[in-house]
């Protein structure tokens, strides 16, 4: 299976008798799906001298730098991280918040199931706990992906957000991550923990 679209071009140059050393450079950008896991993908190139007739290819191996996902993993969530914001660019150690912060947290839904046409549907939602195991917050649906594309995804980045009211005691916090592929009807839930000082 192609993973870009093919780049097709020529090279025309006039050469005088002193460039009979001349090599041509090509440079050219492909560009490679999103949703790639780590693996090799392979590189073709083919050459043809339109004046001498005479052609060549060659292929050369790529690699994809990407996570690591097995293509039966159950529906879950990967790499969960809890972070300081959005953005941050990497997660906390040990996740701990003042009330009135927001929670944010970053992961990958993998094991979804895609149709023929590499289309997923997938929701996730989130609930949070105390230490004694009460209900704070459900959300069902916080969020949705659902797409289609050429390479079949075997993962997709998501985020989260939980803002902790002003009044919230310390103590020990669960969030439960929800998760449901539309498409199979599986679901699954995962335990994350916080600590509100």
């Amino acid at each position: 299976m192609a993973l870009a679209k093919s780049l097709v071009g020529e090279v025309v140059a006039d050469l005088a008798p002193q460039d009979k050393q001349w090599r041509p450079k090509v440079q050219a950008e492909l560009e490679l799906p999103a949703g790639l896991v780590r693996g090799e993908a392979t590189l073709e190139i083919r050459l043809e001298d339109q004046l001498a007739g005479t052609a060549t290819a060659r292929r050369t191996p790529v690699p994809l730098a990407g996570p690591v996902v097995p293509a039966d993993s159950p529906l879950g969530a990967a790499a969960f991280g809890f972070y300081r914001q959005e953005e941050a660019p990497e997660p906390v150690l040990t996740p701990v918040y003042r009330a009135g912060e927001t929670v944010w947290a970053r992961f990958s839904i993998i094991g979804f199931a895609r149709t023929d046409a590499n289309r997923y549907d997938v929701s996730y939602g989130l609930e949070a706990f105390n230490a004694a195991g009460a209900s704070l917050f459900r959300q069902e649906i916080a969020a949705e992906q659902t797409g289609e594309s050429a390479y079949p995804r075997r993962y997709l980045p998501s985020v989260l957000s939980l803002n902790l009211s002003r009044d919230l005691a310390p103590g020990a916090y669960r969030l439960q991550l929800l998760l449901h592929d539309r498409i199979s009807g599986r679901r699954a839930a995962s335990d994350h923990r916080f600590t509100v000082e």
